[in-house]
């Protein structure tokens, strides 16, 4: 195996987050035809051409879908590709149908998935590990990105888009607080707003300083930061931006390193942020969110938090706060650490169906619809166009969310002209070779983990951490790297291991 390797956009433009497909008029219905996954011939003058039938499914927006469907049949006109409307759901649910429809025989060729270790184990996907290697445009996919959904040897889906983790920052409350540097604790540059290469700590002592909990008056209310998914995330971003040898959550290929000094720091300061109910973070006390409800809001979108660690699925909120409060949201990058920034990235994935006829033309219609170059070239077409009718018509363009896994310098100069206006987003790409993605989606093992962690049975459970306070880390960091461990490397042995 090689290792290297939303202007209004209409409603109908955007994204959809697993991925995209394409219609068929012969099969407008979307269920699945005789001819599905096979061959007819098509005369011509100069005789017979056999027309593959390949079928697609995603939870996403079916125009876009179309779209790119089409532009990729104008590409190869002997292949003749489906939508399937008949799997519906998203996430999960889509996944349950998907299930489903190849215990009848009529899993699609090519499909997203939520979670790759669940497909696996369903018997739902095609090893592409040949097809992949033998591929020279999977050289410019990103080194670790490239790393992930390959298990013993096969690489059982592939890399669709990637997902910016950052710092959403109302820049309108920053210039209100009108903070300046204070040294040994933040820098901030000399329009107000925090550096862009800040640190760890300055990013907490920053969240500390700008808090205004003042509840009697809820114009002045300021909450320092909104966490990622209702705590910080520390410990699984803060280690791998202290080693280069390291990934997310410090998961090095092969094992987690939770007793480590850097996640064991990272993890006594999300215990300490997370045990204030001052306004540091949006953890508040049950009788504040009783008598202030507003604090249950989304305060990123409502104007009232400062910060928010957020996913880039999120930027339409940056068009809604212009729209509705007049403020400007920007997207720092995450803070980095002591060997620089990588930045934290959130991937999707799909699929080739391990009942295809044809896994050489569905690897190609996977490849045009995720990380693929042309395919890239083809969905920019339509979101620029999409892009300058907006402007035409005097409206705000939403902005791109997701972005290339690949080193094309063409296509994300492109990108960049599709996030125009979004301060700090360029600090990122300039690093988005070094990114490291999150293990969610496709590290076996480690959803079990998470749900044992959040487990009120289980006695390391996160809550009582929390209660203990920051110093049972070290405890609870032996026990949870057992855990995790024991449940990576036992589900990895056997994921994919057997035909």
């Amino acid at each position: 195996m090689k290792n290297t390797k939303q202007l209004v956009l209409l409603a109908i433009l955007s994204f959809a987050i697993a991925g995209c497909g394409g219609d068929n008029s012969s099969a407008s219905s979307g269920a699945p035809t005789s001819t599905a996954s096979g061959t007819t011939s098509i005369p011509t003058t100069s005789g017979p051409v056999q027309t593959i039938e390949l079928s697609y499914a995603d939870w996403g927006n079916q125009e876009i879908n179309q779209y790119l469907i089409d532009k990729f049949m104008e590409k190869y006109p002997h292949i003749n590709v489906t939508l399937r409307k008949d799997i519906t759901g998203s996430g999960e649910s889509f996944t349950g149908n998907l299930v489903t429809a190849a215990q009848a025989g009529l899993l699609p060729d090519v499909f997203a998935i939520d979670n790759v270790p669940t497909a696996v184990n369903a018997g739902l996907t095609y090893d592409l590990a040949d097809i992949w290697d033998a591929d020279p445009d999977t050289d410019l996919i990103y080194e670790n990105v490239a790393l992930t959904a390959v298990y013993n040897g096969k690489r059982l889906a592939v890399p669709s888009f990637q997902f910016l983790k950052g710092i959403m920052l109302n820049m309108d409350v920053f210039e209100k607080a009108n903070l300046s540097t204070v040294e040994g604790k933040y820098r901030i540059d000399n329009d107000g707003y925090p550096v862009k290469d800040w640190t760890f700590s300055e990013f907490v002592e920053i969240a500390k300083a700008i808090k205004n909990f003042d509840l009697v008056n809820p114009e002045n209310l300021v909450v320092g930061l909104d966490t990622w998914y209702g705590s910080p995330d520390f410990q699984q971003v803060w280690p791998m931006m202290n080693d280069a040898n390291v990934q997310y959550d410090t998961w090095d290929g092969t094992s987690f390193h939770y007793t480590s000094a850097d996640w064991v720091y990272a993890m006594q300061e999300k215990v300490k942020l997370h045990q204030l109910t001052d306004g540091t973070t949006t953890r508040f006390k049950d009788e504040d969110l009783e008598d202030y409800p507003m604090l249950g809001e989304y305060l990123i979108m409502t104007g009232v938090a400062a910060m928010d660690i957020e996913g880039s699925w999120q930027f339409w909120v940056i068009n809604e706060v212009a729209e509705e409060l007049d403020q400007q949201l920007g997207f720092w990058p995450y803070p980095q650490g002591s060997a620089g920034l990588f930045p934290p990235t959130i991937l999707d994935y799909q699929c080739v169906s391990s009942q295809t006829l044809f896994p050489d033309e569905a690897y190609l219609l996977a490849k045009w619809m995720t990380f693929g170059e042309e395919g890239w070239a083809a969905r920019l077409d339509m979101l620029e166009a999409a892009r300058e009718e907006a402007l035409a018509n005097d409206e705000v363009p939403l902005y791109l969310d997701r972005f290339p896994v690949g080193n094309y310098p063409d296509i994300w100069e492109r990108v960049e002209g599709l996030v125009e206006g979004i301060e700090g987003i360029d600090y990122i790409f300039n690093r988005i070779q070094h990114a490291k993605p999150d293990l969610d989606k496709w590290l076996p093992g480690y959803k079990d983990f998470w749900a044992w962690a959040y487990n009120p049975e289980n006695p390391y459970y996160w809550d009582n951490l929390v209660t203990a306070g920051p110093t049972a880390v070290a405890t609870y960091a032996v026990e949870w790297e057992a855990r995790i461990n024991q449940l990576v490397t036992e589900q990895m042995a056997s994921l994919g291991a057997t035909d």
